[in-house]
């Protein structure tokens, strides 16, 4: 086969997965993460292998971009996700694996990090079946902790897609194909999550005034007591709306 031939069979196999993917299910886990911020609950990522990496880069921006993306320079008073990815502390993970193996690796860092309410999510080509034996543990437990569950996967959906509150399912049956579409899937879920946190944080009620939810929860107060506003707070102030009257 001739490189352009592998090449358009590649994307075309790609299309596929464009139109046959479920929405509706991209949709809910956009809703039920937007509802994690507005909480303030954490989002807890975890992925074997190459999905390791996704994972992190999914905390990564849902720790910063969905407050921050790349074109502002300053730090923002509106906050990210409470986000961390289980796989990016090697001193810790690696304790797990080396004294109670790597099935109750995940599990054992969950019993210190996930509260109720907490969100935990998977990344993992097959759903967790199989040898990731670690990701069905870790769904178990978020379970019995009244933590929400959120997963990525492909094929048929695994383990995940029964024990999950939301998996969106890349339907495809090849490894490549759903590693590169969970990509897809991160950065659509980051940007959506961004625009839904920035409509948020400048709606007005009724009156035009502040929503005080939003300026008390989602504004970082300034340390130093004082009757006028910080610059920071300041600008703030006039990103979400506020046309004064008491908070």
């Amino acid at each position: 086969m001739e490189n352009k031939n592998f090449i358009d069979k590649y994307l075309e196999e790609t299309n596929e997965i464009v139109r046959e993917i479920n929405r509706e299910d991209i949709s809910r886990f956009i809703d039920l993460l937007f509802e994690a911020w507005k909480r303030k609950s954490k989002v807890i990522t975890i992925g074997n292998g190459g999905s390791a990496s996704t994972a992190s880069h999914f905390a990564g921006d849902l720790l910063k971009t969905v407050a921050n993306d790349s074109s502002m320079k300053d730090v923002r008073e509106v906050k990210g996700f409470r986000s961390i990815c289980l796989t990016d502390n090697a001193a810790a993970l690696t304790a797990w694996i080396n004294d109670s193996g790597w099935d109750r690796t995940y599990v054992g860092l969950l019993n210190t990090l996930l509260d109720e309410g907490d969100v935990i999510l998977l990344i993992s080509v097959h759903g967790g079946s199989g040898w990731s034996g670690n990701i069905v543990q870790a769904m178990d437990f978020a379970k019995k902790k009244g933590a929400k569950i959120v997963g990525l996967a492909g094929f048929d959906g695994g383990k995940m897609k029964e024990m999950c509150d939301v998996c969106i399912v890349v339907p495809k049956d090849s490894t490549p194909h759903v590693e590169g579409f969970h990509g897809v899937l991160q950065h659509l879920i980051v940007f959506r999550l961004k625009e839904l946190i920035e409509e948020y944080c400048s709606k007005n009620n009724s009156t035009g005034k502040l929503n005080t939810e939003v300026f008390h929860n989602y504004v970082v107060p300034s340390n130093e007591p004082s009757l006028y506003p910080t610059p920071q707070q300041g600008n703030a102030i006039k990103e979400i709306g506020y046309n004064g009257g008491n908070l």
